[in-house]
């Protein structure tokens, strides 16, 4: 079996433990070079992380022939830049989530990426972790049955540096990450609801910034339908008081809750009694989906996240957004 051969773009901290170690930890996967806007961040992560190679740009990274595929780790406004740097060389395409910007922009990632015939994924990594497969086992096993509705709410107060615009994250500058914190924790939940429940074929917003603290949106309402018939709801706001994290699937004979995204025991609750399962977070959160990736690229498994699932949450998503971004001019 091949061993995949990785290039890193981007060396931020979310590739410290959640994904950068699952490159090299998989099976038959190994990370190879890495690259970043500061050449010294670079090599300071390949010396910690064993990587042998360390590139001053990305172009020089896809240029070398000996990696496979490029994981790209960046703010979303480069996710299609870099996507198509990396397809147009030849190498398979890991983008963070959201895929892109917007779902226009989504489009065109996959549509070079279909002409250059390599493939593309999208770290919507929670589709192969064990809570969230348990989750997906019940349904499907009709452990509750029919599923009616589900209901998302997550709230949180403000992280100290949104207190003051000097000190705002990337997360929160619309010209970097497309939307707020919405985007970018509330599309994990969207896209796992798609992974159980079947596509979103329509979905309504209304979202606005309560706080003042930044411009993008910090509150959110959301109403979705799927595809099987299973209707939506959800709430994030996150300039409240305290925190909240709760999402619950009613069905025709009982119902799921759980938080989505710690790792607390998940509840199966119907009229025998309450089933729970205390399913810990591996140490690297990406790594599980790495993992599918690399045996989906050696053809023995299939990845669960594929491109057209991860293009609608972006869909969905700017179908809540719509008003709010025209109102703003983003």
């Amino acid at each position: 079996m091949k061993t995949i051969r990785w290039g890193m773009i981007g060396c931020g901290a979310v590739t410290e433990v959640k994904s950068g170690p699952g490159l090299y930890k998989s099976r038959n996967s190994t990370l190879l070079a890495v690259t970043s806007a500061d050449l010294a961040m670079s090599q300071s992560y390949a010396s910690r992380h064993g990587v042998p190679k360390v590139y001053a740009s990305a172009e020089e990274l896809v240029r070398d022939p000996e990696i496979d595929a490029v994981y790209i780790a960046t703010p979303p406004v480069l996710h299609k830049s870099l996507s198509l740097l990396a397809a147009q060389a030849g190498k398979h395409v890991y983008v963070e989530k959201p895929m892109a910007m917007r779902f226009a922009e989504c489009q065109e990632i996959i549509d070079v990426c279909r002409t250059q015939n390599v493939r593309l994924y999208v770290a919507f990594y929670r589709r192969a972790m064990e809570r969230f497969l348990k989750v997906k086992e019940w349904i499907d096993g009709n452990a509750i049955g029919e599923v009616r509705c589900v209901k998302a709410l997550q709230y949180q107060p403000p992280a100290p540096e949104d207190l003051s615009r000097q000190t705002l994250p990337w997360r929160l500058l619309p010209q970097v990450a497309g939307a707020g914190k919405f985007l970018d924790m509330g599309v994990h939940t969207l896209d796992i609801f798609d992974f159980w429940f079947g596509s979103i074929e329509e979905a309504h917003g209304i979202a606005s910034n309560k706080g003042g603290l930044y411009d993008v949106e910090d509150t959110v309402t959301a109403t979705w339908r799927h595809a099987s018939g299973v209707q939506g709801y959800g709430a994030w706001c996150y300039v409240c008081s305290d925190n909240q994290d709760y999402v619950e699937i009613i069905g025709s004979k009982g119902r799921i809750e759980m938080e989505f995204f710690s790792d607390k025991p998940v509840s199966l609750i119907t009229a025998s009694g309450i089933q729970k399962a205390d399913i810990p977070n591996p140490q690297h959160v990406q790594q599980p989906f790495i993992q599918s990736i690399v045996d989906d690229l050696n053809g023995v498994a299939v990845c669960p996240g594929t491109v057209e699932s991860a293009a609608r949450s972006s869909w969905v998503a700017d179908e809540i957004l719509k008003n709010f971004r025209l109102q703003k001019g983003f």
